[in-house]
């Protein structure tokens, strides 16, 4: 029986050994030619198309504690504490602004400022303000890009 058992296996590593490994595949007769790709087209950014508006509120230009509100074209844009600044891109053209007291208690004041100035944005133009307050109330000057 053991006999009968090892000529079994070696027949069958005979068998085995007739078969031949698989060849790779092999590339059709007639391969299609594939174009040479094109190197990308450089693109430029897009144009620019608005102009950046920054406005600082500088911690002893105004004093008071209440927060800033800044309203362009009569929606309150930004809420701004002692010390912060906003920027924003903003289309082109004139642009209605109006600075407001926020807050609770004694930040409301008694009537709410309707003075208001108009800033011309220009397209890639960088413009920037920061608040003061003077008699009539808390208004944007112009400030140095550095500032």
């Amino acid at each position: 029986m053991r006999l009968s058992l090892t000529l079994l296996c070696l027949l069958s590593l005979a068998a085995h050994a007739d078969e031949a490994p698989p060849e790779p595949p092999v590339a059709p007769a007639n391969p299609v030619q594939m174009a040479p790709t094109p190197h990308a087209t450089m693109t430029l950014p897009t144009p620019i198309d608005y102009g950046v508006l920054t406005v600082s509120r500088e911690r002893l230009e105004v004093s008071t504690p209440c927060d800033i509100g800044l309203y362009l074209q009569g929606n309150l844009t930004a809420r701004l504490y002692q010390g912060q600044s906003v920027t924003l891109n903003l289309p082109p053209g004139e642009i209605q602004v109006r600075l407001g007291q926020l807050g609770g208690g004694g930040c409301q004041p008694r009537f709410e400022q309707l003075r208001s100035q108009t800033l011309r944005i220009t397209v890639g133009e960088v413009q920037k303000y920061r608040i003061a307050m003077d008699n009539q109330g808390i208004r944007l000057i112009p400030a140095p890009l550095n500032y």
